[in-house]
């Protein structure tokens, strides 16, 4: 009881002094303080990479390649490439953090629930990781991410040869704030983001899927960190999906279970409520953050067959 009662009063202190830090660091120089906090708190716990799975995806039972694409600022990342035996929809997949492309294959369970998806919606998929994640080069930032995102799309509407007005954008978790990035940049038209030779192949996405995003990292930071008592104002304020989401004038299949345990389901609903869409919408009463696809399998594919056929008919 005594070592239970030391612990909770240096937690306590802890966490007086921290407000007194941020505090006097608001007062004194916002700048430095709102660096403190994102760098400290919120980069280690946003760009977490997960395992690498060194063995190539032959189990998965789908044809498939690697690929090698290249940014704008000169940053090579690795990418994945599933194949369909014959026409099907296209897939630009932007996974979320604490996943890298690996993580389809990287238990038995994910094997066979991404084989199964692949059967089931019939699509080409293509994932990549993103600087910093194992094989990519760089170090991992929002506006990093935003980058290789574009690169991506420069890749599969470049040399994989795929019609660029065909693909369809899918986002999970912090990937879904990368695919509205790069869904409103597409919808913006070609601009200074994207390299010369290449803006013939900027144009409006087929559709976009959002899985289990969040409002804003902000309100991301203050629902998981809110312990620490730093004002709203100075914590990360970046991937703003709820600002960006009245742009995405554009078919959108917007999924999220309501007993998601790591983004509220609220969250889900309140980014919904902004889209502006034509949407549709789905929201298993029992799936969680990550098992989505394993736990409401027979209802969602013929929902994602049907949203792809709509979306990318001539």
């Amino acid at each position: 009881m005594a070592s239970s009662s030391v612990s909770g009063c240096f937690a306590t202190i802890v966490i007086m002094l921290k407000r007194l830090i941020y505090t006097a660091a608001a007062l004194s120089a916002p700048g430095i303080a709102l660096t403190v906090a994102s760098e400290r708190l919120v980069r280690p716990r946003l760009f977490y990479r997960g395992d690498w799975h060194a063995e190539p995806p032959d189990a998965i039972g789908a044809p498939y390649e690697e690929a090698a694409i290249y940014t704008a600022d000169g940053m090579e990342l690795q990418g994945w490439l599933f194949k369909q035996d014959r026409p099907s929809p296209t897939l630009l997949f932007c996974h979320g953090t604490s996943y890298n492309a690996s993580d389809m294959w990287l238990t038995e369970e994910r094997v066979e629930a991404f084989g199964a998806f692949l059967r089931g919606v019939g699509c080409n998929f293509f994932v990549f990781d993103y600087r910093g994640y194992n094989r990519s080069a760089g170090i991992p930032s929002e506006a990093g991410t935003y980058s290789d995102a574009r690169g991506a799309w420069l890749f599969a509407s470049g040399e994989l040869g795929w019609p660029p007005e065909k693909i369809v954008i899918w986002g999970q978790s912090l990937g879904g704030a990368v695919a509205i990035k790069l869904t409103c940049d597409l919808l913006d038209g070609p601009s200074d983001l994207w390299p010369q030779p290449r803006r013939e192949n900027v144009c409006a996405p087929a559709g976009l899927v959002v899985e289990c995003a969040f409002t804003s990292m902000a309100q991301m930071s203050h629902h998981r960190m809110g312990f620490l008592g730093i004002p709203h104002w100075l914590l990360y304020a970046g991937y703003d999906n709820l600002a960006r989401a009245p742009k995405l004038k554009l078919p959108v299949f917007h999924v999220h279970g309501q007993a998601d345990e790591i983004i509220p389901y609220a969250f889900g609903r309140t980014l919904d409520e902004a889209i502006a869409g034509p949407k549709r919408c789905y929201w298993p009463e029992k799936s969680m953050h990550n098992d989505i696809w394993l736990t409401s399998q027979a209802e969602l594919a013929p929902q994602l067959r049907q949203f792809f056929a709509e979306a990318t008919v001539d």
